[in-house]
């Protein structure tokens, strides 16, 4: 699972993105292990800001990190939507 304070980096820097929503997933999303990346899907943010935002989580976050953008309709995403962890929404 995600440490309290790279959560924390997590929302911050999603508001500041103004990101519609980010979910965890893989490894990472699982509380019984302790994973080696954290993996983050993201949903509704603007294209020119999604590699600025990468750029930042890699700076902010304590593991690597993988980002994959929701925005297309793939079976990959599609998995991710449904099985992933919610750490951020906009409207909540």
């Amino acid at each position: 699972m995600v440490s309290a304070q790279d959560r924390q980096a997590i929302i911050d820097l999603a508001r500041r993105y103004d990101v519609g929503r980010i979910l965890l997933f893989g490894s990472s999303a699982d509380p019984k292990k302790e994973a080696q990346d954290i993996d983050l899907a993201v949903e509704d943010i603007a294209p020119a800001g999604f590699f600025y935002f990468y750029g930042d989580l890699i700076f902010s976050l304590s593991k690597p990190v993988d980002l994959v953008d929701l925005s297309k309709d793939t079976k990959f995403n599609r998995l991710i939507q449904q099985n992933g962890v919610p750490l951020y929404d906009r409207n909540r």
